[in-house]
Formats: C-alpha cells, sequence, structure tokens
C-alpha cells in the first residue's frame, strides 16, 4: 500500500458517536468482562457481532447513512498489561483492508503509528499465519520483530490519536497501537468491517 497513494486514515463526521458510544458500552457490559479486563494481550476479540447490531441501532443507521453496508464488527481492547509495549506492529490481510474504526471508551491519549516500510524489506522478514483470523488460514509478514526499533528505522507516515471520530482505517500499511503516557485502560475500539471496501476515501 504506496504512503504517496493512499493515506493512513480519513476522518469521518459522526453526530451521533455519543449514542453510539453508549449503546457499544452498554452491549459489551452486559455481554463481556472487557470493561474489567487487566490481563488480556489478545487486542482483537471475536464477538456476536450481529447480536451487537441488533441491540445498536443507532451504529447501523449511521452506516447505512454514510452507505457503507457491513459485513462484520469485532472490538479491539487495549489493556493494563499492553501499556508499555501497546499492540505490536502488523498489517491486516485481505480481504480486511479497510475498517471504519470507532472510538468507543478511554481512548484517549493512544496512538496508531503507520510505517512506510519497503516491500523488499517486509520479505526478510518472513511470515507467520495470522492468530487473529479464525475462519481462513492468513500468512502476514513478521512485522513484530521490528515492533521495538521501527521508528528508529523507517519513516512514520502518521501519527493518530482517534478520540472524537470515527475514521476509515488503512489496514493495509503497517501500522501499531502506542499508549502515552497518560492513557487510560481499558481502552475500547470497534472496528467494522465493510461488504464494500470504500477505497476511494483512502486515495490521495
Amino acid at each position: 500500500n504506496d504512503p504517496k497513494k493512499f493515506k493512513t486514515h480519513h476522518v469521518l463526521d459522526c453526530p451521533v458517536l455519543d449514542k453510539i458510544q453508549e449503546e457499544i458500552l452498554m452491549w459489551v457490559d452486559t455481554n463481556t468482562n472487557f470493561l474489567k479486563e487487566k490481563e488480556d494481550k489478545t487486542f482483537w476479540h471475536l464477538i456476536d457481532y450481529k447480536n451487537l447490531a441488533r441491540t445498536c441501532p443507532s451504529l447501523l443507521k449511521y452506516m447505512s447513512d454514510i452507505k457503507i453496508p457491513l459485513r462484520e464488527i469485532t472490538i479491539g481492547l487495549l489493556t493494563e498489561s499492553m501499556q508499555d509495549q501497546g499492540f505490536k506492529l502488523h498489517m491486516d490481510n485481505p480481504p480486511l483492508n479497510i475498517k471504519i474504526n470507532f472510538p468507543i471508551y478511554n481512548t484517549e491519549d493512544v496512538y496508531t503509528e503507520w510505517f512506510d516500510i519497503p516491500i523488499e524489506d517486509m520479505d526478510k522478514l518472513g511470515i507467520h499465519k495470522n492468530e487473529h483470523i479464525k475462519n481462513f488460514d492468513a500468512f502476514n509478514y513478521n512485522l513484530a520483530d521490528l515492533h521495538d526499533n521501527v521508528q528508529d528505522l523507517y519513516p512514520c507516515v502518521t501519527r493518530y490519536n482517534m478520540h472524537h471520530k470515527p475514521i476509515v482505517f488503512n489496514s493495509w500499511m503497517p501500522h501499531r497501537v502506542m499508549p502515552g503516557p497518560n492513557a487510560k485502560y481499558p481502552r475500547i475500539m470497534l472496528a467494522c468491517m465493510p461488504s464494500k471496501e470504500p477505497t476511494h476515501l483512502l486515495a490521495k
């Protein structure tokens, strides 16, 4: 994904974000232990997204209003146990190249950092099975090996705090999630996978 041709993210206006956050948090509190979780380092959590969608009508209406139909929903959870390392450098697998991400809870002072790493350098890292993809075998570069010093080796294209608005998220560019010193936990975000990717929103 060439950063000269594609943006790392695109900010969306969302006048109903407060209502979406309220409905999602109510579902999370009722159906999970995420609000009390301190030790989990999985980050991505598969959920009963059809049940969530039925109890969060504001989310479905908003996605319908912006004409981006949903295919799947998942939750990203950053716990207190991840405050030093964040979520490791990675990139996602097709067909999950673009997501619509919503800030839900404790999103202040947590940053997504995208890096411009040449494909020939990633080829040298080797590949591994993507443990976060459950419904098919997905393989990707061992980018986690670069996590601790990537900022010294490659240019950071963008460092962004998703706090006040949802974003169209470019997950096909190497990125990591890094908390700042004032981050609060657990930090919860919602990732929506569209049935048709809005590539035009990321084109430069």
